[in-house]
């Protein structure tokens, strides 16, 4: 963590995701374990995501991780998985009860994050604290290079952080796509890292939704600038719990146009965020009566879905649990 106008060398961990961390580790860690100790043969896991962000008709931004085992018959599930869902839940007017009874009998973890609308990464000077952000890291890949010499990632990460560092110090620069990668790249990393933590892990990709976060400024990056972001957290995080860490993570890229190939898995967090994005918490209530059947049955099933709350506060951030309850639970 750094302060605004600070020269240090790193890579930043916002500070909403430290609060998230203290929630995580408090509230509904045993039930995270409890999945992956019941899975504990598979080492190779996907997480597919999708975003529910910026829409001023909604009460809530939300973000959800669908994290599921890569076996032998992947590719079969994502047939059947076509099969039973849909292809846009805008223009849903029915969700398909064999689609519900699937996400909740398969063994899939859902991990949800709701966040206020008027969040921003810092409360008093959010172009500072990421001009100070990216700073840190040019520093720490320029520490990087002195000592290891100017590899190939090297380089491509000092000219992606200067060209963040260059968009962000313009005057008027528009932020919230910017602020949009920085909370899913920090909230990938730290997801990816929390199962590598709870079980024996080979490899874990994370296959994302294509979307105007991975095509920023494309042109100006040899890479989704999103990735780099996630994965340079997602090792400061891995390095600090061990040094010698052998877990791979891995991106998927999607095709620049026509079908994704893993767009069927993608439509699992596409209903939930939907969902929650959809839900009014102070009214008890949601939009359409779509979503109802999705509340009762998969957001209460608090063995397979997790879901937490990022308050943006005047002088800081506060997380919490929000699990839902079944009528029998009550």
């Amino acid at each position: 963590m750094v302060h605004p106008g600070e020269s240090k060398s790193g890579i930043v961990m916002h500070n909403f995701l430290i609060h998230l961390d203290e929630t995580f580790n408090h509230h509904s860690h045993t039930l995270f374990l409890d999945f992956f100790n019941k899975n504990k043969n598979i080492s190779k896991w996907m997480i597919f995501s999708d975003y529910a962000l910026n829409d001023k008709k909604k009460p809530n931004d939300a973000i959800t991780f669908s994290i599921l085992p890569y076996t032998k018959n992947f590719l079969d599930i994502g047939d059947l998985v076509d099969k039973l869902s849909f292809k846009d839940i805008k223009n849903l007017k029915k969700v398909n009860s064999e689609f519900l009874h699937f996400i909740n009998e398969s063994e899939i973890l859902n991990i949800s994050i709701l966040m206020d609308k008027n969040m921003k990464l810092d409360p008093f000077n959010e172009r500072e604290a990421l001009k100070t952000c990216y700073k840190t890291a040019i520093n720490q890949v320029n520490q990087w290079i002195k000592n290891e010499g100017a590899n190939e990632n090297y380089i491509r990460l000092q000219k992606a952080y200067k060209t963040l560092l260059d968009e962000v110090s313009k005057q008027g620069s528009n932020l919230r796509n910017i602020r949009n990668i920085e909370i899913v790249s920090n909230l990938i990393a730290y997801v990816t890292f929390q199962v590598c933590k709870s079980t024996k892990i080979e490899t874990i990709g994370w296959f994302s939704d294509r979307d105007n976060m991975l095509n920023h400024k494309i042109a100006k990056f040899s890479m989704p600038v999103i990735f780099d972001l996630a994965n340079n957290l997602f090792h400061n995080l891995m390095s600090s719990n061990d040094s010698n860490y052998t877990e791979k993570f891995v991106f998927g890229l999607p095709e620049k146009t026509g079908s994704v190939w893993y767009d069927s898995f993608n439509r699992i967090p596409d209903l939930i965020a939907a969902t929650l994005a959809d839900y009014d918490y102070k009214k008890n209530m949601s939009s359409h009566a779509k979503f109802i059947p999705v509340i009762e049955s998969i957001l209460t099933n608090r063995k397979k879905c997790l879901i937490y709350k990022i308050h943006a506060l005047a002088n800081g951030f506060q997380a919490g649990y929000l699990p839902f309850f079944r009528p029998e639970e009550a």
